[in-house]
């Protein structure tokens, strides 16, 4: 069980068993509705495909974990938490901002609802005020209505330095965003990190989805509903990753070694749920609508004069990427933008930030990120600038280096 594919195995089973209890059982509230119109797809959920846990394994997680689990677990954000209406919108994390501290404006993935990032917030609030964008389901803004909200935020905050943070769809926005429309970024726009950037999804197989989505989209409307849920539940899954890495938590080792898979299993059982309520919350026009955006957006930032760029980039990309070929991305726009650095993510997937092993802010810390100014704007001062290295720095290049001077100590070579 401790093997990657046995882990696979148990999830799998445990997907199974959750779908077939779902799907036998009656529902306790009276007979399963009927699927709903797809005009109306954005507004009312597919109630008939809702995932419900098996008993046997809510016994069993019950017995094992204990209360402090339990309310850790039912703690945990959900994907409609994040859910909000009217039109595009900056939601702040803190009810007030501390101004000593930067401000750091996290632009999300198609889902555009910020979920993906509350795994990394405890973090990124030690160094940053942490806002991002959010935009309800049924929004129909262009490329460029999206971008102009974004770059009213970082113009509204004049006097401390702002930062954007794009994951795979936002990270093409905060690219665009960088530029400028006269070629120039905003005055307060301090630097951008990427985190498997979107701008190379011309060279993937989502950009070959529109037309599967009008194909579907031209369904009778009951049947369209089911055919979309049926492809994109599978997909959103399999992009997601490591399931062991989405359910475990930091921390875990500390844990005694028998019971780390029944609690992995536990939380992979509960965020299930959640895995059903994606296409609701990314309904099949939705999904079509940012598909459309996106390839629009890629495009645009293609041919824009990237080597003009002078702030500080960053780009973290995962090897294990299924949707995008983020490590070659990563190395082309390292080649394009002349103040950029990339990091590996190894072993990660598409969405790195819900992976326990990721700790976003450690690794912007790590690299220096809010200490790098754009390019020309002073001469580099080797004694000025210079910054002292963390603690996990000097641990881990005194690990590297415990080798060689083992080889060459005196003791040794006497």
């Amino acid at each position: 069980p401790n093997t990657h594919g046995g882990v696979h195995m148990c999830v799998c089973m445990l997907a199974f068993t959750t779908a077939l209890h779902a799907f036998a059982t009656p529902s306790r509230l009276g007979p399963r509705p009927a699927a709903p119109c797809v005009q109306n797809v954005a507004a009312v959920p597919i109630q008939r495909c809702r995932f419900t846990v098996a008993p046997v394994l809510q016994l069993a997680s019950d017995s094992i974990l204990t209360a402090q689990m339990r309310r850790e677990m039912a703690s945990e954000p959900r994907l409609a938490d994040f859910a909000v209406t009217g039109g595009p919108q900056f939601v702040r994390h803190t009810a007030e901002d501390d101004p000593t501290k930067p401000l750091l404006l996290y632009l999300p993935g198609i889902e555009l609802s910020g979920y993906s990032l509350h795994r990394q917030l405890p973090g990124l609030a030690e160094d940053f005020c942490v806002r991002w964008l959010a935009v309800p389901p049924d929004d129909r803004s262009s490329f460029e209505a999206l971008r102009e909200a974004v770059t009213r935020e970082v113009e509204a905050e004049e006097g401390r330095p702002i930062y954007l943070l794009g994951e795979s769809f936002g990270g093409v926005f905060a690219l665009s965003v960088a530029q400028g429309a006269d070629g120039k970024p905003p005055s307060s726009l301090a630097g951008v990190a990427l985190v498997n950037p979107a701008t190379s999804i011309g060279r993937s197989w989502p950009a070959q989805l529109p037309r599967l989505l009008d194909a579907v989209a031209a369904l009778p409307p009951n049947l369209s509903d089911a055919a979309y849920f049926a492809l994109a539940t599978p997909i959103f899954a399999a992009i997601s990753g490591d399931p062991r890495q989405l359910g475990a938590r930091r921390g875990d080792e500390a844990l005694p070694p028998p019971l780390r898979l029944p609690v992995l299993l536990a939380r992979l059982a509960q965020q299930m749920p959640e895995m059903g309520a994606l296409p609701n919350a990314l309904p099949l026009p939705a999904l079509a609508h940012r598909l459309s955006l996106l390839l629009h957006a890629a495009a645009h930032v293609h041919e824009a004069p990237l080597e003009r760029l002078r702030l500080p980039v960053h780009v973290f990309a995962s090897s294990e990427d299924r949707v995008l070929p983020s490590t070659d991305e990563a190395r082309r726009l390292r080649r394009r933008l002349p103040n950029c650095r990339t990091s590996p993510l190894p072993e990660s997937g598409h969405v790195p930030l819900l992976e326990a092993r990721v700790d976003l802010a450690r690794r912007l810390r790590d690299v220096g990120f809010t200490r790098r100014t754009p390019l020309g704007s002073k001469p580099k001062d080797y004694v000025a600038d210079f910054a002292p290295p963390s603690a996990e720095q000097i641990l881990n290049a005194t690990q590297r280096l415990r080798s060689v001077r083992n080889l060459v100590s005196p003791v040794f070579l006497s």
